[in-house]
């Protein structure tokens, strides 16, 4: 990872689209924006919940989001396809189903293969532990 990473705090990927304040919300991989050409992949953030964002991006062959560091610890996990995460430790291959945590500020990269299915979706957990959602009457 040779480029100087950038800082990708919450507000960079966009409002929430989720109601915060719902007792149960249901995502799958079908809520991943549709693929787009160039770089950096499609990116929504589907909730801004109460200790977490969960901001699906998804990959077309060959795509990259570049090396960078979050404000807060994540968790990626492989939804759809194949991709690699790429941190100073290595690369980590991830099939549906592999779910990664890293910690706050560890530089990170996003790449699906060239040879990767033509849809790739990740989910990321950004762990914020802030509180999104209004209190409820009691």
């Amino acid at each position: 990872m040779a480029r100087k990473p950038f800082n990708m705090p919450p507000k960079a990927f966009g409002p929430a689209e989720g109601d915060p304040n719902a007792d149960v919300t249901v995502l799958t991989a079908d809520d991943a924006p549709a693929p787009r050409q160039g770089t950096p992949p499609a990116i929504t953030r589907r909730l801004e919940g109460d200790g977490v964002n969960l901001i699906f991006l998804t990959f077309t062959p060959g795509q990259m989001l570049r090396s960078h560091t979050t404000a807060h610890p994540i968790t990626v996990q492989a939804l759809k396809g194949s991709l690699v995460l790429t941190t100073d430790d290595g690369d980590i291959v991830m099939e549906p189903g592999t779910v990664v945590h890293l910690r706050a500020m560890v530089v990170h990269e996003v790449s699906a293969p060239d040879d990767a299915e033509d849809t790739n979706v990740l989910l990321l957990s950004m762990l914020t532990g802030e509180r999104h959602s209004e209190p409820t009457a009691e």
